[in-house]
């Protein structure tokens, strides 16, 4: 398995897809890397995904982009799958991911939603499937706004248990002046 890095945050519309752009373009240096988005939710359109954006802002940069799970509904991933009569299961995120990730330098995982988002009925989130996986890097995007301190201390308290590198992304997505 190549080496994976997941991009969660606090919350969903914070910038994970642009700063996974970043990271590509840095890791890239480094050898092979693909993009993965184990959920994606509210894509009516595959113009519209997450992959996509990725295929077109980071294509100099990345071996390929997958996204396991598609859903229509903009909902939690638990939920979203519910409405498609689908239901998430944990184990089964993390062993398709560690499919996905073999033979490349790294695999940047994007996640949906915020870090503590369940990804299966009884409650497991990102947090769970980074130590299940295991991943070799957490990156923690929040938006830089007001309220952001607070949200990284919450997000710090909350991965703490992380046994692996965790850091933080503090992301522009709107002036400051909004």
């Amino acid at each position: 398995m190549s080496k994976v890095a997941l991009v969660t945050g606090n919350d969903t519309g914070v910038g994970k897809t642009h700063v996974a752009v970043v990271l590509a373009k840095v890791l890239s240096s480094l050898g092979p890397v693909r993009y993965l988005k184990v959920v994606e939710t509210g894509i009516a359109d595959a113009a519209d995904s997450d992959t996509r954006r990725m295929e077109l802002l980071a294509e100099d940069w990345i071996e390929s982009t997958t996204a396991l799970r598609s859903y229509g509904k903009a909902l939690a991933p638990v939920a979203a799958a519910a409405l498609e009569g689908e239901a998430l299961s944990l184990k089964e995120l993390v062993e398709e991911t560690r499919k996905a990730s073999v033979g490349c330098g790294w695999t940047i995982v994007e996640g949906a939603g915020g870090v503590a988002v369940p990804l299966e009925p009884s409650g497991g989130d990102w947090r769970d499937f980074a130590i299940t996986l295991p991943m070799d890097a957490v990156i923690l995007v929040l938006e830089n706004r007001l309220g952001a301190i607070n949200q990284m201390r919450l997000l710090e308290a909350y991965c703490r248990e992380l046994p692996m590198a965790c850091g933080f992304w503090l992301n522009e997505v709107r002036s400051q002046g909004e």
